[in-house]
């Protein structure tokens, strides 16, 4: 189910069943979400997490709003969208229930990453995309269409099989830490190494500054977080020296000091100042709309600006209202919060997948920033989202954490007795035939003198 669900959304097919426009992904999570959502409420996944309540609420605000702000479109909309954002966190609850199905995951994520390298590299160089052209020659079926955004860096803006670059270097991004962390004694150390360099170099063939910033900080933070892995507190003091960093920059330099980091992290000045006029047209929206939001119109933009909301989690304020966005981001901070607390053994295959999986979740915040996501790459952020919530409840033991412990016989019941175990004593007396063993001690009686004993 995991597989098929990730490989239905590197399908850049599109189609249509009566009147309802379809895509492999859909018609996947379609089938899938109502069935998956039974169970969870139900408790085939595990106990009801205050993750997967905040998941619902937030599905269930996006999905309410759109009935108040644009009635006429509301049915469709919200229809597609529950399940495209909703279908990819079900999935990842199914299927990852523990330590060896999360190792499944970053291989098999990282594995189809890495498969789309040549193409990736092929479209940057060249400008042309392989796999979309393929698919329209189909009849019924229509693909993702080229951007043709300028070069950067002499090179074409590679998507592969996603509606934007930024999409395909997202997706990448997804694979880095986890590939690494997670497969951590599972697979060759050559191998982790040239597929994680691989899975950058992917991200990085997008030449967007969300994916390239999100596949960089997970770098970091990997560095980080291995080298003071024995420091109890060590997230604790990144954030503080975190936020020490950022009150240099604020006092050196003579503009904002958010201006200042989006110019450098840029690949383009002009980018920077894009996000930044758009920010503060989405505040002054917000402002006017809390609770429901505005649903979907055009900001009060600059007449030279295309009007793209480039900043999902802004995005999730403006168009439903605060409470859409407060649901959806405390889902990921209680989860980065509850299983930031676990104790697991330092090294140890959870301590691991959790350092891995964090990573990610936090550059891909990161990352939402800077785009608004919707359709496959959405469910593929929710789905990442969703594969790292078994560590709430994880135990060492029970993932196959301790290999050794596996292996191990199980420990043998020993009971106390003054006297040698039966079958010690038993060469030692004489046989019996046709008499019924004796119950406790036996003591062996001394030869008769005299008088011969008669066979029994």
């Amino acid at each position: 189910m995991l597989v098929l669900t990730i490989v239905s959304l590197m399908i850049p097919a599109t189609f249509s069943i009566g009147s309802l426009t379809m895509t492999p992904s859909r018609a996947v999570l379609l089938v899938l979400t109502p069935i998956l959502f039974l169970s969870l409420l139900g408790g085939r996944f595990g106990k009801l997490t205050h993750v997967d309540v905040l998941v619902i609420l937030y599905i269930f605000w996006r999905s309410l709003t759109p009935f108040i702000n644009n009635p006429k479109m509301a049915l469709e909309y919200v229809g597609s969208n529950s399940v495209i954002f909703f279908g990819g966190y079900l999935v990842a609850r199914a299927a990852v229930r523990d330590a060896d199905d999360f190792r499944f995951f970053a291989k098999a994520l990282g594995s189809l990453v890495i498969l789309t390298f040549p193409f990736a590299l092929y479209e940057s160089i060249t400008g042309r995309m392989v796999i979309p052209p393929l698919l329209d020659r189909i009849p019924g079926i229509t693909s993702v269409a080229d951007v043709n955004y300028p070069r950067r860096l002499g090179l074409d803006r590679a998507q592969v099989v996603f509606v934007h670059p930024i999409h395909y270097g997202i997706f990448c991004s997804l694979a880095l830490s986890i590939y690494f962390m997670a497969l951590k004694g599972v697979v060759s150390s050559f191998r982790r190494w040239a597929g994680s360099a691989l899975i950058f170099v992917c991200a990085f063939l997008s030449i967007s500054s969300g994916a390239f910033l999100a596949s960089v900080v997970q770098i970091f933070l990997v560095i980080y977080g291995y080298l003071f892995r024995r420091v109890e507190r060590r997230w604790l003091l990144f954030g503080v020296g975190l936020t020490l960093f950022y009150t240099v920059i604020e006092l050196g330099s003579n503009r904002n000091g958010l201006v200042a980091l989006l110019s450098i992290l840029s690949f383009s000045a002009s980018t920077a100042y894009g996000r930044l006029t758009i920010f503060d047209a989405g505040m002054a929206q917000i402002v006017q709309t809390p609770i429901f939001g505005a649903g979907f119109v055009r900001l009060n933009l600059p007449s030279w600006m295309t009007g793209s909301l480039d900043n999902f989690w802004l995005g999730l304020a403006v168009i439903f209202g605060i409470p859409a966005f407060l649901f959806l981001f405390g889902a990921v901070l209680a989860a980065l919060i509850g299983i930031g607390r676990r104790r697991f053994e330092v090294d140890g295959a959870l301590a691991n997948i959790r350092l891995g999986w964090s990573v990610m979740l936090i550059s891909v915040t990161l990352s939402l920033a800077t785009v608004y996501i919707w359709s496959e790459i959405a469910s593929m952020v929710m789905l990442a989202i969703g594969s790292g919530v078994f560590l709430l409840n994880a135990q060492e033991a029970a993932t196959g954490a301790e290999p050794a412990a596996q292996t191990a016989p199980a420990p043998r019941r020993l009971s106390y007795s003054r006297f040698a175990p039966e079958r010690e004593r038993r060469p030692q007396q004489p046989e019996r035939q046709g008499r019924r063993p004796a119950q406790g001690p036996q003591v062996a009686e001394p030869p008769q003198r005299g008088r011969a004993r008669k066979p029994s």
